[in-house]
């Protein structure tokens, strides 16, 4: 039985909501299939390193923005604590095991790209397996959903697999119902959509069904209230409605600048190309020219409705055109002027400091003194802030990945992002070890300032050093007391 992917799905959901203008403007092509072809193109023609470079960043800017997120949101990893050592061991082999790492960084890019991620945990032989779903392979009966309802509030999820051809417009579900004392799961049935993609009806039943405790799917999306829409619009159940109602791109604000972006690449490739061979601009007055050695009969004749491909016409007062060569300077002012400031608008709305969007290429790789740490607290208080909004439904995906192991779990595992160093540590080192030897700063204190630490942290680590120094001691012969607290 032939299968092809739903991309009828991904053209739906193309016209929902946010999106209209996100993939009005492209940006789902940004840096993708043709265009990324025809701008790299260019550098057969330029030969050029450093004007390559120049034009190669806004050319990957969105994909940029996704990217440093997803490095810094889980990039560094994580770890669960169900609160008991051997669970936890278990939690760290089976996350090996199936890749979560992984999964999860894709998890970040299609959350901060389209908005929201939704992941589903499946067991098979006490094995769980954890799978990412295609947005345009999910939707949801919206029907008598309330303004702040959350994800599991949804009565009705499916995900559909393949299209069934021989059969017409139908594909196969895998349904989840919301019942009065759990969920229950729908695999394998057959429904029949319209042309506009609004569900018709089930022309087949499930093949297996199945009671669960629990929805075992899980959405990662960029906002916790969930509160973007009116009530009366909830009235619709139509493909895509997610994104409608729980989905909040990072591009959103940024959607006109990469446009432009992508406009202004496009334009210095097309013309560029175009532009290779000798033309010659002419004035307006051209046309009305008794005779232009020759040119006015070809003009009127063979191309009088389009662009003529061996000159330019300009118009009276107007500079004749300005033809973009590698040794021109229309690159210099499209790229190293333009292209800068837009890349510094993209760095305030988004949080990403323009150096991580490829801004030092552009800028010369200069800073002022004293801004790389002031221009990065804002991104990384964004990445905390996304760390925040994942934890909840993080707590949920581990605790039920262990659930499909078999293993009874009664409480969500505590999640701990990995630390990302964002100063220099001798030199808060240095700072606390004068405030310390001032007598305005505790060892608890200077241990958080310079290392980062949180309270548990911070105590794990004084533990740490007093034993090492009763230890020292014993060794010398001495005795010491640790037991005293420390003045504040």
């Amino acid at each position: 039985m032939d299968t092809i992917n739903l991309s009828a799905f991904r053209d739906y959901v193309k016209t929902k909501f946010r999106f209209t203008q996100i993939y009005a403007n492209q940006l789902s092509k940004f840096g993708e299939r043709n265009f990324r072809k025809r701008i790299f193109a260019i550098k057969s023609n330029l030969g050029e390193t450093e004007q390559d470079e120049q034009l190669y960043i806004p050319i990957n800017l969105g994909r940029a923005v996704t990217r440093t997120y997803t490095d810094y949101v889980i990039g560094k990893g994580f770890s669960a604590d169900f609160g008991v050592d051997t669970d936890n061991k278990e939690f760290v082999k089976i996350s090996d095991e199936i890749g979560l790492q992984l999964l999860l960084n894709e998890t970040i890019n299609t959350q901060s790209s389209v908005g929201y991620s939704i992941l589903r945990v499946r067991s098979k032989n006490n094995k769980p397996r954890v799978e990412v779903i295609p947005v345009t392979n999910y939707c949801a009966n919206m029907s008598g959903l309330m303004i702040g309802d959350g994800f599991e509030d949804i009565k009705e999820h499916l995900v559909f697999s393949v299209v069934k051809q021989e059969l017409g417009r139908v594909f196969y579900v895998d349904r989840y119902e919301k019942t009065t004392s759990g969920w229950m799961g729908y695999y394998g049935e057959i429904w029949e959509y319209s042309e506009s993609f609004v569900l018709k009806r089930r022309i087949s039943e499930a093949q297996e069904e199945e009671k669960l405790d629990y929805l075992p799917l899980f959405l990662f999306n960029n906002d916790l209230l969930n509160i973007h829409t009116a009530v009366e619009d909830y009235k619709t159940d139509k493909l895509g409605d997610i994104p409608r109602h729980f989905g909040q791109s990072d591009y959103v604000d940024i959607a006109d600048i990469l446009q432009e972006l992508n406009d202004r690449g496009s334009q210095i490739s097309i013309e560029f190309v175009k532009n290779l061979t000798s033309k010659l601009s002419v004035p307006a007055s051209f046309r009305g020219a008794q005779s232009a050695q020759g040119l006015r009969k070809k003009t009127e004749t063979a191309v009088p409705k389009t662009h003529n491909p061996d000159f330019i016409i300009h118009g009276n007062g107007e500079h004749p055109a300005q033809y973009i060569t590698k040794d021109g300077g229309y690159l210099d002012i499209s790229i190293q002027h333009y292209i800068p400031l837009l890349l510094n608008f993209v760095s305030l709305l988004t949080g990403v400091p323009a150096s991580m969007l490829g801004g030092e290429a552009l800028f010369g790789g200069n800073n002022p003194v004293g801004t790389t740490e002031k221009e990065f607290e804002k991104f990384y208080a964004r990445v905390t802030s996304k760390q925040n909004r994942i934890y909840a439904p993080l707590q949920k995906l581990c605790a039920a990945i262990m659930r499909a192991t078999g293993k009874t779990v009664t409480a969500l595992p505590t999640i701990k992002f990995a630390k990302t160093q964002t100063w220099d540590i001798g030199q808060r080192t240095e700072i606390a070890s004068t405030q310390m030897n001032l007598g305005i700063m505790s060892k608890a204190s200077a241990l958080q300032f310079a290392m980062g630490y949180d309270e548990a942290e911070t105590k794990e680590e004084l533990e740490k050093i007093n034993q090492e120094m009763v230890d020292a001691y014993a060794r010398d012969g001495g005795f010491l007391d640790t037991t005293k607290e420390e003045d504040e």
